[in-house]
């Protein structure tokens, strides 16, 4: 039984946001502002991203008019990591889920903090029962100390450690952290492609609970190979959404019954972009579940 005031159950009783748009408020490409001021009809809300800083954040943060929805990710509790970040992030985290009043936070499962140095690499969860236990532990403790509950989301795998199945892993992690998660359909295919199973990325996801999917991740990206297999690079708004990526979201949209947002990440998209890209992703939320877009499960 799922307690009411659960992670779960809060950002279940969250809205349904739409199909919006993950930005970098220190981008100037594309620019935040010109983004409300300009292209207000081609997104429904945004994602606000800060590069892990939390000291600058107050200016930008102004900007962001109230009646545009908004959630906020997150960098820096590095909630894979075998024992609880130090309290900078997290106090970081604080202050910004109360500026931003977010209904959620995500956060990558990943490490990008080794002995306080940012590392331009994300460190995936290992994909372990140890690793499980450490991340629900961290997780557990983070939801204790934050205002806002926390989405945890799969990070994109250039090399995979442990054989738990990364959709089982965080099955387990969902439900042993009472949480829900954010499903970057990019970042699952990096691990089908790690594994092998890079022309059928939906191997092994009848292991998620998908119940527990409460925002979508899609992004730009390019596939390189790599030693005869294919490793996935992140491009964000640079680069055109994958066809598996869409295959995905057509697959999985009908079958996400609590889930309240896409979100398309854009950094170093224009303006233009951006929202063309968001109106990609609309066309096939519209072809496949247009009833969510009226906010009906």
């Amino acid at each position: 039984m799922i307690s009411t005031d659960s992670p779960f159950a809060r950002v279940c009783a969250a809205p349904v946001l739409g199909v919006g748009l993950g930005i970098d408020v220190f981008d100037t490409r594309p620019d935040f502002r010109k983004l409300i001021k300009h292209h207000r009809a081609g997104f429904d809300f945004l994602e606000v991203y800060t590069r892990g800083n939390w000291a600058d954040v107050d200016k930008p943060f102004a900007q962001i008019p109230r009646d545009v929805p908004r959630t906020y990710h997150h960098e820096g509790l590095d909630p894979v990591g075998p024992a609880l970040c130090p309290r900078p992030p997290i106090d970081g985290c604080m202050k910004n889920q109360k500026l931003l009043a977010p209904p959620w936070t995500v956060e990558e499962l990943a490490v990008r903090h080794i002995d306080g140095r940012y590392t331009d690499f994300f460190f995936p969860a290992i994909l372990t029962p140890e690793s499980l236990r450490a991340t629900v532990a961290n997780v557990r403790q983070l939801h204790a100390l934050l205002p806002g509950p926390l989405l945890p989301e799969n990070a994109p795998y250039e090399f995979v450690v442990g054989d738990v199945h990364l959709c089982e892993w965080m099955t387990q992690l969902s439900h042993q952290a009472d949480c829900g998660l954010v499903l970057d359909l990019g970042h699952l295919w990096s691990y089908q492609l790690c594994m092998g199973h890079g022309d059928d990325p939906l191997h092994g996801v009848e292991k998620l609970d998908l119940s527990r999917v409460i925002e979508v991740h899609l992004a730009g990206a390019r596939v390189e190979k790599y030693h005869g297999g294919r490793i996935y690079r992140d491009l964000h708004g640079a680069g055109p959404i994958p066809a598996p990526s869409l295959d995905l979201l057509r697959e999985l949209l009908p079958r996400m019954e609590n889930l309240k947002a896409v979100t398309i990440e854009v950094e170093d998209a224009t303006e233009d972009r951006a929202v063309a890209q968001c109106a990609q992703v609309r066309q096939v939320v519209q072809q496949h579940r247009p009833q969510w877009l009226l906010g009906k499960a």
